[in-house]
């Protein structure tokens, strides 16, 4: 399947999800009223920290700080095809983080999260540099990623998906 084919895919179960601002009377994993848009609200921001703080752990600390983020059986998406797994993973960004010049940042713009709070997404728009033949190449482009809130409170990263501008 393309990846734009995933992405709507993505969406449209994380909406099937009940991805919503909307009340509703079923318990949170955390205790706290499923639906509550002050919660709903509160979850949100939750999301897009731990976003930015993915962000800043992969500036910092490269492969290790990517690999931590997923779950253990967390996916990635990318190049046409799926990447399940930290060693599926591994594969498919170690000659990224291999490559000397390669630098990543991005920015999430936009979080949603179910009505229970324990699964959500952020989308964003991504900036990247690798190696191209003359020199330095940049990248720039769009992500959905997947969250799942863990037992513990943090949130880790189920999917993964970034998609390329056309430039």
């Amino acid at each position: 399947m393309k990846r734009v084919g995933w992405l709507v895919a993505v969406v449209v179960a994380a909406g099937a999800c009940g991805m919503s601002g909307e009340s509703s009377d079923r318990e949170a994993g955390s205790g706290a009223l499923a639906g509550d848009s002050t919660q709903i609200a509160q979850w949100r921001a939750e999301l897009i920290e731990a976003d930015r703080r993915f962000e800043a752990s992969v500036r910092s600390r490269g492969l290790g700080a990517w690999l931590q983020a997923f779950a253990p059986d967390g996916m990635m998406i990318s190049g046409g095809a799926s990447h399940p797994g930290e060693e599926g993973i591994r594969r498919a960004v170690l000659p990224l983080f291999a490559d000397s010049l390669f630098e990543i940042s991005w920015d999430p713009s936009l979080s949603m999260v179910s009505q229970s709070g324990d699964l959500g997404y952020t989308v964003g728009t991504y900036e990247s540099t690798t190696s191209g033949e003359s020199g330095p190449v940049e990248h720039t482009g769009t992500y959905l990623t997947v969250w799942r809130r863990q037992v513990d409170g943090t949130w880790m990263v189920e999917a993964d998906i970034g998609n390329p501008s056309e430039d």
